[in-house]
């Protein structure tokens, strides 16, 4: 065989493999990148971009440059300020944090902290008089020196200030002489006032009318911003002409230690600094923040036919956020809050104009199938999981230690670390501390008990810093809220799972020989699986003298519930339990009023809400003790733990938690809520409404972010497995031959036989067609399934050790033993075309390099020729 023929070949198939190899290369990295771009999806679901801002005192854009001859530069040159939110903002808590301040003073706010307030303003920033500031809680004011709190002035006190006609004070009848300045109040809208009780009282204002700022210069609070629903007359986030939204603006006034007039505060006579915020010395040194709000009214079509939605309360927040977004989508859907347990309820009740899709942390028990009737609406539903967060016991402590303390430089600041253990939430949950028994429980049955919580042994081993707090400083309280829920009973299992808290539920007492309120022990509370709800059982109530008419006070006054979970964060953001338990009588009739907020610098709340919530407002969670015995906070990486250690029920893509199951790193509140479709009782229409939510769920309702449609902070994004899962459950929904065959056929109904005609008869046709008997047999009804049936799940162990192996990232969403969904990507062309490239690009790339070596060898051994 000639030598030239292979060498052309070889070159060729050389040639022909290394294209084929290159193309395969590239198909290989497009299939890498969208693979790892969906996993980057499901690792961290944000595609959002932060809102924060930091500011530094020097370098603000309120004016150019700071005065370096100003009096309050050296004092305030390394202030650094920050605000974690200020866009897309809605009726929520924002953290501000600072450093290079200057220590606060011990004891009063005398000197060195800030003072911040919401205001309404333009493009440059907003005046004194559109600010919401002057209405201080009234026993605050012993803290603070000379009118610190308020809006008046004092004539002549600051040298920048001009002290005209428009800031007088009309003065009163009885005194028309009176020369008094103050800055006025003017709303967005109206007529501007000096009385601002007409628009905000120390009960609704957001001031804080001080911040303490630590030995170490830094400091935190949590602001609590107000939209045109708190506050109209402020009016941030009402729709302006241009369609959007009106912005308004944080200011913070960092005050040092000297007066106006240059004077040291620590030489008065009140040996505090004086004066408003407002006036113009003070005002110059203000930093100020833009705060852009998210739209207050839906874009919602009226009119427009609306697909009714239901479900618990940790679904909530999300709807909120997909609601807006939802509605371009040509369908209008309306969401109902309710009980997991009403939820269920409704789907089977078959009452007309209920909800076709619930929203639910549970699935409702489905009759064995020999047992089950074909019509029975519980075997019509279908579950995949919509939402994943946990329920957490969220807290706003400032530090108040008692006199003497090693740890007194850092007083007034937060606390940024708490644990709990399930008996000391048992013990909050049973009246069984003397405070929250009316009257302080020192003549009552729980007498030989702690006052509080915080001088509790058992919390202080946990907490070793509150042996260092005021024996005054404890909580108002477990705020909790009204009703049932499938949240609440998790609490309960978990308290259960742990058996000293269990031991104190029947009576037993703790190693310090404190007991259970014994108006608990008649609930079972140590037995009752079914409890859902947080039972205030304490009967007692307390008047303090003849004055007070009997019976006094009770339980319900001294602890009451909350509206839900939402309204248990923005109370503790407030320290604001709203114990009724003073009587006034200037009331007519005389009765008990609310005492207030607690005051800055020592507040001190506790509260069983949601994470979403307890982000949105700001407030910290509780590291809570895990079955394992760990001290676990609620972290993406410790919910995804605990959710794909759940356990798989007899109901598909529905699981459980496993009391008995002991995963390190697993937060033991982390919850899963189930999108909940009745798929046999809503028309088609309304089925394909509801497909169109879950396919937002599944897709771009998981990526989290600030924005109206994205997935709110505090939830942990579906894995694929789960998307999949409400994606198949959407299929379902849209698929009217499958909705057919999972929905019972109503039997077909007999001919009716022909009633007697006494008319005779006329004579038989001759016609030869015979006459049929029609069948009353009705056609089988076609069985029952699930698009997607899982293997039941292996047995679990009764005592398991603990897990120590790392899950599977995806099992957040998964429960053990069920099978892994596909993605919904169109991935199979391409795959198609990277095996082809590769097989024809080996087979070139080995066959070429062969025929080239062949060529040579006939080369060497070819008579050489002329």
């Amino acid at each position: 065989m000639r030598a030239d023929p292979l060498r052309r070949w070889g070159a060729f198939l050389t040639v022909v493999g290394a294209v084929a190899l290159a193309v395969s290369g590239v198909l290989a990295v497009g299939l890498a990148g969208s693979a790892e771009a969906s996993g980057s999806a499901e690792a961290s679901g944000s595609a959002g971009e932060s809102s924060e801002q930091v500011q530094a005192w020097t370098r603000t854009g309120v004016v150019e440059d700071r005065d370096r001859t100003d009096q309050d530069y050296a004092t305030f040159r390394d202030l650094q300020v920050t605000v974690s939110q200020t866009a897309n903002l809605s009726h929520q808590g924002v953290t501000v944090s600072w450093t290079g301040g200057r220590p606060t003073s011990a004891g009063r706010f005398a000197s060195n902290y800030l003072q911040l307030m919401q205001c309404w303003g333009d493009d440059d920033g907003p005046s004194p008089e559109q600010c919401q500031w002057g209405a201080p809680a009234g026993s605050l004011s012993t803290q603070l020196g000379d009118r610190v709190g308020g809006r008046s002035l004092r004539n002549g006190e600051d040298p920048l200030q001009t002290y005209g006609p428009e800031l007088l004070v009309p003065p009163p009848l009885t005194n028309p002489n009176l020369r008094a300045y103050a800055f006025p109040f003017t709303p967005v809208r109206g007529e501007k006032v000096n009385d601002v009780s007409s628009y905000f009282t120390q009960g609704t204002t957001n001031e804080v009318t001080a911040a303490r700022t630590g030995a170490d210069g830094t400091g935190s609070v949590v602001f609590e911003v107000q939209t045109a629903l708190e506050a109209p007359h402020l009016g941030c986030g009402q729709t302006l002409e241009n369609g959007s939204p009106r912005s308004c603006w944080l200011v913070v006034v960092p005050r040092g230690e000297l007066d106006a007039n240059g004077v040291r505060g620590s030489s008065t006579a009140s040996g505090s600094i004086s004066g408003s915020p407002l006036s113009a010395s003070q005002w110059q040194d203000r930093m100020q923040f833009r705060l852009d709000f998210a739209p207050l009214s839906s874009s919602c079509a009226l009119g427009a036919a609306e697909l009714r939605v239901m479900g618990n309360e940790l679904f909530g927040p999300a709807m909120t956020s997909w609601q807006p977004v939802l509605c371009g989508s040509g369908s209008t859907y309306g969401f109902s809050q309710v009980g997991d347990a009403e939820a269920r309820e409704l789907l089977v009740s078959g009452l007309s104009g209920a909800p076709g899709l619930a929203v639910v942390g549970g699935a409702l028990e489905v009759p064995d199938v020999d047992e089950a009737e074909p019509s029975d609406p519980a075997t019509t539903i279908r579950y995949a999981p919509l939402t994943q967060s946990a329920v957490v016991i969220a807290y706003q402590i400032e530090r108040s230690y008692r006199l003497g303390s090693e740890l007194a430089v850092r007083a007034g600041t937060l606390v940024d670390d708490l644990v709990l253990s399930p008996r000391l939430v048992a013990k909050l949950l049973t009246q069984s501390y003397r405070a929250d028994v009316p009257g302080g429980g020192a003549d009552s049955i729980v007498k030989d008990n702690p006052r509080a919580v915080t001088v509790d042994p058992e919390f202080v081993e946990l907490n070793p810093e509150f042996a260092q707090f005021l024996a005054s400083a404890a909580p108002e309280g477990l705020m909790v809220a009204l009703g049932s829920s499938d949240a609440n009973a998790a609490v309960w299992q978990w308290i259960r799972s742990d058996p000293y808290a269990e031991a104190f539920l029947r009576g037993e007492p703790d190693e310090h020989g404190m007991r259970i309120n014994p108006y608990y022990l008649a609930l079972d509370l140590a037995a009752d699986e079914s409890l859902n709800s947080f039972p205030k059982a304490d009967l007692s109530t307390y008047r303090q003298d003849d004055s007070v008419p009997a019976p006094g006070y009770g339980t319900l006054d001294l602890r009451p519930y909350t509206t839900d979970m939402l309204d248990a964060a923005y109370r503790a953001q407030r320290a604001d339990v709203g114990s009724k338990i003073v009587w006034d009588v200037t009331r007519l009739p005389p009765s008990f009023v609310a005492s207030g907020p607690q005051l800055p610098g020592q507040r001190f709340a506790l509260a069983i809400t949601d994470l979403p919530s307890a982000q949105r407002f700001g407030l910290r969670s509780a590291r809570l003790v895990n079955p394992a015995g760990q001290h676990v906070g609620p972290t993406a990486q410790s919910l995804s733990k605990a959710i794909g250690s759940r356990v798989a029920t007899s109901v598909p893509h529905v699981t459980r938690v496993d009391p008995a199951r002991r995963t390190l790193g697993a937060y033991p509140l982390a919850t899963v809520e189930y999108a909940a479709l009745q798929v046999c009782g809503p028309e088609p229409e309304q089925l394909a409404g509801y497909a169109g939510l879950l396919d937002y769920a599944a897709a771009a309702g998981q990526v989290t972010g600030e924005r109206k449609g994205q997935l709110p902070a505090g939830y942990l994004p579906l894995g694929t497995r789960a998307r999949a899962a409400l994606g198949a459950l959407a299929d379902l929904a849209r698929d009217g031959e499958a909705v057919a065959a999972l929905c019972p056929q109503p039997e077909p109904e007999p001919d009716p036989e022909p009633d007697p005609d006494p008319t005779p008869t006329p004579s038989p046709s001759p016609d030869p067609t015979p006459t049929t008997t029609p069948d009353p047999t009705p056609e089988p009804t076609p069985p029952l399934g699930d698009t997607s049936p899982d293997p039941d799940p292996e047995p679990e162990p009764e005592a398991s050790p603990p897990s120590t192996s790392a899950p599977d990232p995806d099992a957040g969403s998964t429960p053990e033993g069920e099978p892994a969904l596909t993605g919904r990507t169109e991935l199979g062309a391409a795959r198609l075309g990277l095996a082809g490239t590769l097989g024809v690009g080996a087979l070139s790339g080995l066959a070429g390099p062969i025929l080239l070596w062949r060529a040579r060898r006939l080369s060497l051994h070819a008579p050489d020729t002329l």
